[in-house]
């Protein structure tokens, strides 16, 4: 078990809106009528100076796990909502035969990302795939992502997710929310593409362009740190490569001024409500990323 150190106010900030993007979805999914649930999994607290508390580090937990109500048995809804799995690290639920009993029911397991943009508004939002018609006109000498609602993941959470995806065999979707929609793509379809990508840069600009799927290397700052920051290699996945989620309405957003470890005044922005209108097609795609559950 290994404490991993805290990024301060930024992190605090990131932490906070990410829970009220996993609690929205959360929601959305408990009271879709069509008979799906779901629980919170991963962590879900920070320690009081803002660092994350303990948890296994050779895996990354999914936020949410879904399950088909049918297959779920009074002892096991009875056992969920008596146990609190955020604080439970995937070492500690692989060790409870209850709890992987009822784990291994789930039909799907989903990681939350939340970015603070307009989707709607975008420029990028309808940017499409190039087609050969496309290569036929012009020669691409550049692969960049379009600015649009796009999912993020980043090359280093991989091993970690599938590792998780492995030992407890439920499938992992990634679900990226905006303030207005949201997108989803499978961690098996980020994988596939990162074990495939070519090493000649023309080809690599080609099926980038054309899946619309890309992979680059993305700057990170610290707003507490001076000087702070690191280069991480990230997929990005358009929202034409994904499948849409749904649609978000009646959120409230806010600001307030934070308070850095070295004493920077940072704004904080803060989301608050919020409805989802879940796609039918997201549902469905939930549902069949296991296929058939029993008992």
């Amino acid at each position: 078990m290994t404490k991993r150190r805290g990024r301060g106010v930024d992190f605090n900030h990131r932490f906070a809106t990410s829970r009220w993007a996993e609690d929205l979805l959360a929601m959305a999914l408990n009271t879709h009528p069509t008979g799906l649930c779901c629980t919170r999994l991963g962590l879900s607290q920070i320690s009081e100076d803002g660092d994350p508390l303990d948890d296994d580090t050779d895996v990354k937990e999914p936020d949410l796990l879904v399950f088909e109500r049918a297959v779920l048995t009074s002892a096991d809804f009875d056992l969920l909502a008596h146990t609190d799995l955020t604080t439970l690290r995937a070492s500690q639920i692989q060790s409870d035969a209850a709890l992987m009993k009822i784990l291994r029911k789930a039909c799907a397991a989903i990681e939350v990302e939340f970015s603070p943009y307009q989707a709607a508004e975008m420029n990028g939002r309808n940017w499409k795939p190039r087609t050969q018609a496309d290569f036929d006109r012009r020669a691409y000498k550049h692969a960049n992502p379009p600015v649009a609602p796009n999912i993020w993941v980043k090359l280093e959470d991989l091993p970690r997710l599938q590792r998780w995806q492995q030992r407890f065999g439920v499938p992992i979707a990634i679900a990226h929310l905006f303030d207005q929609e949201a997108f989803a793509v499978d961690l098996r379809t980020i994988v596939d593409f990162e074990d495939s990508f070519p090493s000649d840069p023309q080809v690599q600009r080609e099926l980038q362009l054309r899946s619309g799927i890309f992979r680059k290397l993305q700057s990170y700052d610290r707003v507490d740190a001076q000087g702070a920051g690191e280069k991480k290699i990230v997929f990005v996945v358009t929202p034409s490569a994904a499948l849409k989620v749904g649609d978000i309405t009646g959120v409230n957003v806010s600001a307030q001024l934070g308070l850095s470890r070295s004493k920077k005044y940072v704004a904080q922005i803060i989301f608050e409500d919020g409805k989802f209108s879940l796609d039918q097609a997201f549902i469905a795609h939930l549902r069949q990323m296991r296929g058939d559950v029993r008992n």
